[in-house]
């Protein structure tokens, strides 16, 4: 028998169907029943499953959550990604003493039941959301901003996810940088994104993505300075 090349540790880091997933993260989404998407409907549909597959699976595998925010419908295979805040989820894994690991472990079995073992590439390569470049008309002041949108055009689904500033669209290096790109879902603590909230109040980063973004490259070269530092000074 061959061994799947694929594992729990895929779903590591994944972020919502809905907000840049692969189709792997079909997973995480949501009760149709009670909240109706066309994401995950266009995602069901390039898997070659139905809303009543989906359903069927989610509930074979379903364990009862008390809904504390209604994130999760009320069972845990509708609960969401790690990625997201989820008030249901985490008191169910804090009570019954389940680790994060055991949570990822739990939905790639139901993502195994679900997607027929010969799509299971396709779903760990391929997104329902796209990243765009897009030019944007204000039609009151003419004015033209472009921007990187998150979306599907097949299901008429675009989100802005980021506008740059007018002097940038003169920045000749603006397509190299747009093609440079990638959506990354980010999840932090709600104490940090005041912070950052407040850093943005007062110039000193332009927006949540800038000041993520800013940390993130301060970050990883320290690690990498102190990485090298430690190779040194090994005999």
């Amino acid at each position: 028998m061959k061994k799947n090349k694929y594992s729990w540790r895929d779903l590591i880091g994944e972020p919502q169907l809905c907000e840049g997933g692969r189709l792997a993260s079909i997973v995480f989404c949501c009760d149709p029943r009670r909240k109706r998407c066309p994401i995950l409907e266009e995602a069901l549909r390039m898997l070659g499953l139905t809303v009543e597959d989906f359903v069927r699976v989610m509930e074979k595998h379903g364990i009862p959550v008390p809904e504390k925010d209604g994130t999760c419908f009320g069972n845990l295979a509708f609960c969401p990604s790690l990625e997201k805040p989820s008030k249901d989820r985490d008191v169910f894994l804090i009570r019954k003493g389940w680790s994060l690991s055991k949570y990822l472990k739990y939905k790639f079995r139901i993502l195994l039941d679900l997607v027929p073992s010969d799509k299971l590439g396709y779903a760990f390569s391929t997104r329902v959301l796209r990243q765009y470049a897009v030019e944007m008309l204000d039609l009151e002041t003419k004015k033209v901003y472009r921007a990187l949108a998150l979306g599907n055009i097949r299901s008429g689904t675009l989100m802005i996810t980021e506008v740059f500033r007018e002097q940038d669209l003169r920045d000749r290096q603006v397509e190299i940088l747009l093609s440079q790109m990638e959506f990354v879902g980010v999840r932090i603590p709600k104490d940090l994104v005041e912070q950052l909230d407040e850093l943005v109040g007062k110039g000193i980063v332009e927006s949540r993505s800038d000041g993520i973004r800013r940390a993130l490259m301060l970050y990883l070269s320290a690690l990498k300075n102190h990485v090298k530092r430690e190779a040194r000074v090994k005999p």
